[in-house]
């Protein structure tokens, strides 16, 4: 669990990177200087993709989060079998 927290988190990092590239590419669509329906068309797919990207780019954040988190319960897991390993081993139990 604690290696796969590992994987997790940089995966966070590298979903940052897709949408910090797909930020900087733009959409590729462009008007030719119409205000006609193609225009129109060009702008709402724009606005659409700046909305679409901006929801996106809280989730690698989340995701590191989630690896971070993994990674706690794993080591919480082996502090807590080496307290029942050392209660076990006590006098109180003999």
């Amino acid at each position: 669990m604690g290696r796969g927290g590992a994987h997790v988190s940089g995966y966070g990092a590298d979903y940052d990177a897709s949408v910090m590239r797909l930020r900087e590419r733009g959409s590729g669509a462009r008007t030719f200087g119409g205000e006609g329906l193609f225009a129109t068309i060009i702008g709402t797919y724009n606005e659409c993709l700046q909305v679409s990207l901006d929801a996106l780019t809280g989730i690698g954040g989340e995701i590191a989060e989630t690896g971070e988190g993994l990674h706690m319960v794993s080591r919480n897991i082996r502090a807590a079998e080496s307290t029942n390993v050392e209660s076990f081993e006590s006098p109180t139990w003999r």
